[in-house]
């Protein structure tokens, strides 16, 4: 029976659902995160819609020049209970989150792109959780979710535990542990060459083990642990009497993240995580999984390690002004003991919101970022953002939504950055100091 003839089955099951049956619209639940817009270069007339200022390529550092973006979530209750059930009661429930992207053409839409060649769409979640089964208290998922914390709104960053793969968890209170996979198509780690051609014929799983433990304290301030332990198996020749082409490793990580409540929406979140040999990932604010660096000769990343440090604050000062700011240090290097195979990146990010009017707010941000590899000079960049930003809602809140935006970003880069075109927008504008985006964008959630 073909796919689109199961689906028209499974609706008529639902359709026929007896009368005390929930209906459909009981069951399902909708959310979205959406961001489109177009942007200009002023000066060079160059196409930079996502072609960022920042110096690693990636949204730490700001993220108003980030491309178009949109993700739908449906959560489906599998067995919901109902309204005057206990906090013990049993559920499950159905999560998918399809996402798609402007891939390698102008903007997100049909009439502006080649869209089959250039829309990108991936599925960010498929997965099933369930609730006091069994034990009271008891949770289970399985599939692959995004699986991660809090993030910096500002830098597009979500940092300290950003888990997001596939896997299987089960939680307790405040205790959750959860065993993920992780390969990939091109990092070398994953892919292997095991007869000489040149090309990858063997890809090896990293399985990862995490365990994370909450302790929430009076005021709703909050401490939060992870470690981590990751494995990578040998990776053999075929008929060879098993030489080894890839040794088996490891790599562990250990993390803190403290949450204070301020009130009034209030906060600030401080977090440090260490990560060491195959789990060193953490430049430019990817995931432990994405190894840093290259191995010792013997194949291995003894010695390796990547430290993520982020500060993060929201404080609303009155009715009239909101100051939300980030601070992130990442820093780390291989295991082959080259002055080359290290690095250190930093960035420091602050936004102002005035409410001058209920539906009108006007956002001014500003950003300095670093980075080096080896014994290269610092390569450095300032950005100023004006946004007056139209809020149909009316509320005084930076997280009203939706947002109807112009802006203007100024964004300065030192001679080192120029030299090494180390960022998207100087590598398609070419070698200017001084660069200018102008763009317009809409942005929702619900």
């Amino acid at each position: 029976m073909g796919s689109s003839r199961l689906w028209l089955l499974a609706l008529a099951v639902m359709l026929s659902l007896p009368a005390r049956a929930q209906s459909l619209s009981e069951r399902l639940d909708f959310s979205m995160y959406g961001r489109v817009g177009v942007g200009w270069a002023p000066t060079s007339g160059e196409f930079i819609q996502g072609k960022t200022f920042n110096l690693t390529g990636r949204s730490v550092g700001g993220r108003l020049e980030e491309g178009d973006y949109l993700e739908l979530t449906m959560k489906f209750h599998l067995l919901k209970p109902a309204a005057d059930a206990g906090p013990d009661a049993p559920y499950a429930y159905a999560v998918l989150t399809p996402a798609m992207w402007a891939d390698n053409g102008l903007f997100i839409g049909l009439t502006s792109n080649r869209f089959s060649s250039t829309l990108a769409t991936e599925l960010g979640e498929a997965y099933v959780a369930a609730g006091n089964i069994v034990v009271p208290g008891l949770r289970f998922w399985g599939g692959v979710r995004f699986y991660r914390g809090t993030n910096v709104y500002l830098a597009d960053y979500w940092y300290f535990n950003n888990l997001s793969s596939q896997g299987v968890g089960v939680g307790y209170g405040p205790l959750e542990l959860a065993v993920l996979l992780q390969t990939s198509a091109s990092l070398s780690e994953y892919v292997v060459d095991v007869d000489g051609d040149g090309k990858p014929d063997r890809r090896r799983q990293r399985t990862v083990v995490v365990g994370q433990y909450v302790k929430n304290f009076e005021a709703k301030h909050s401490l939060h642990l992870l470690a981590e332990f990751h494995r990578l198996p040998e990776t053999t020749l075929s008929g060879s009497n098993n030489t080894a082409v890839q040794p088996a490793d490891q790599g562990a990580v250990l993390g803190a993240k403290f949450h204070m409540d301020m009130g009034n929406g209030s906060f600030n979140d401080t977090s440090v995580r260490f990560g060491s040999r195959i789990a060193n990932g953490s430049l430019g604010g990817v995931p432990t999984w994405n190894t840093y660096g290259l191995a010792a000769p013997n194949g291995r990343f003894s010695g390796a390690y990547g430290v993520e440090v982020v500060n993060h604050m929201l404080y609303n000062i009155n009715p009239l002004v909101s100051v939300n700011a980030y601070g992130t240090l990442h820093a780390g290097r291989g295991a082959s003991g080259a002055e080359a195979d290290r690095y250190v990146e930093y960035a420091v990010g602050a936004q102002s919101t005035l409410y001058l009017h209920d539906q009108f707010h006007l956002v001014n941000e500003a950003s300095f970022q670093g980075f080096r590899q080896g014994q290269q000079k610092y390569a450095t960049v300032t950005k100023l953002s004006l946004v007056p930003t139209l809020v149909p809602t009316g509320k005084r809140d930076v997280w009203a939504r939706p947002h109807l935006r112009l802006f203007y970003t100024l964004a300065i880069h030192n001679q080192a950055a120029v030299d090494r075109l180390i960022s998207p927008y100087l590598q398609s504008v070419g070698d200017s100091r001084v660069g200018h985006y102008l763009g317009a964008r809409v942005e929702w959630w619900l």
